[in-house]
């Protein structure tokens, strides 16, 4: 809640200082120019005008958003240990910081569920997903196969590495 206060804070004083830059420019403008310069910056106030645009759209759209909050809800790990507390940590860290992306409650609640079926309830199996996951950088983390180790083979025509 305090973040939202904050950003409509910042973006209310965002748009003032956008509102006052472009009367000082409308003022400029308006100000007696030579008709040989007129021709010359209209392309710019075509695209301030775009600017502005696009600036009073992010304002809105950022006011909208923090108006929407919808509370969190409980997320409770299936295995207790410290272990896979820290393996799930590891894991929200490397999506954060490798895929730019952040898990809200109902996502994180989702693909515990996911990984504690996929696991087959067994926690030694579901830090094996994440780990292979992380190390061979995707976004998602499956069921590790036999054949999810091995190797693309040459004569199958991908010698690119890229599997």
């Amino acid at each position: 809640m305090k973040q939202d206060n904050e950003l409509q804070t910042l973006t209310e004083q965002f748009w003032q200082s956008f509102l006052k830059a472009n009367d000082e420019l409308n003022t400029f403008i308006t100000s007696g120019m030579p008709s040989s310069t007129e021709k010359r910056h209209k392309s710019f106030v075509n695209k301030w005008v775009q600017l502005k645009e696009k600036a009073f759209k992010l304002c809105t759209h950022i006011d909208q958003l923090s108006e929407e909050t919808i509370e969190p809800i409980e997320v409770v790990l299936p295995w207790k240990t410290d272990t896979f507390k820290e393996a799930w940590e590891l894991w929200k860290n490397y999506l954060a910081e490798q895929h730019k992306k952040y898990m809200k409650s109902r996502m994180e609640y989702a693909a515990l569920n996911y990984l504690k079926k996929l696991s087959e309830n067994n926690e030694a199996i579901a830090i094996e997903y994440l780990q292979f996951a992380m190390s061979n950088g995707y976004p998602r983390f499956f069921k590790v196969t036999t054949k999810s180790y091995e190797q693309p083979n040459i004569a199958g025509g991908r010698g690119d590495g890229d599997y």
